[in-house]
């Protein structure tokens, strides 16, 4: 299987992407589809074409589109709601305003964003969005993934990446944490590499690339952005 990283609309990049990896092989999406980067809708029509060999997983940005529809008071254009974090760009994918109702998404959309999984789970890895929470103590103290908190799956950031080597289970897939916060500016195309597990969001949607990595033998596919689509 192929985990892909942080979509974030960057379509150009996906549509490349898909057509380095080999038609058989499975693929396990890893969240953020929407949001930033200038055609979200466009990326979740072309994902669904891959639905029969795909996974597909949930991302904080997801999470926030949502919570933005299911609780109106939320529509206050705070720093972390889904119109104050890149939500523009999705709504302008789909035609619609700040003031639409989530009824005006196709209805095929919706049922993608609602079905979406918190992790996947194999006998040899999980991916997951963002992380996992590891318990304080002892090495051994690590909370199973089904045990796990699902805020932290699609948000957990800084505490997972300082701490993942502490991790006692499955080696882990995520994205979430864009590889220049991590490693600077000179590594925006590298995945985040530790003891414990690969994060796969290289940034595209901020100039970086788009990522594949194959579970089995970590081979790498990227395709570099055709530019830094995200003006804050």
């Amino acid at each position: 299987m192929w985990v892909i990283g942080d979509i974030h609309g960057c379509l150009d990049e996906l549509e490349e992407l898909l057509d380095l990896i080999p038609r058989k092989d499975r693929l396990i999406f890893i969240g953020d589809y929407i949001d930033r980067g200038p055609a979200s809708a466009g990326v979740v029509d072309r994902v669904l074409e891959e639905e029969h060999r795909s996974v597909f997983l949930k991302g904080n940005h997801e999470d926030m589109m949502m919570a933005y529809y299911r609780d109106p008071e939320s529509r206050e254009g705070l720093a972390w709601t889904f119109v104050g974090n890149g939500g523009p760009a999705t709504l302008r994918s789909y035609g619609l305003t700040d003031s639409d109702s989530y009824d005006r998404y196709p209805k095929r959309h919706r049922e993608f964003y609602e079905n979406l999984q918190l992790y996947y789970e194999t006998d040899d890895y999980i991916a997951v969005h963002a992380g996992v929470r590891i318990a304080p103590g002892k090495k051994n103290d690590s909370v199973p993934i089904e045990k796990q908190d699902p805020e932290d799956l699609i948000w957990i950031r800084d505490e997972w990446i300082r701490n993942e080597h502490r991790w006692n289970g499955k080696r882990v897939f995520y994205g979430h944490t864009p590889s220049h916060y991590v490693l600077g500016s000179a590594g925006e195309h590298d995945p985040i590499v530790g003891e414990k597990s690969v994060g796969l969001d290289t940034g595209c949607v901020f100039g970086g690339s788009l990522t594949a990595m194959n579970t089995q033998d970590d081979e790498l596919i990227q395709v570099k952005a055709r530019r830094n689509y995200y003006i804050s």
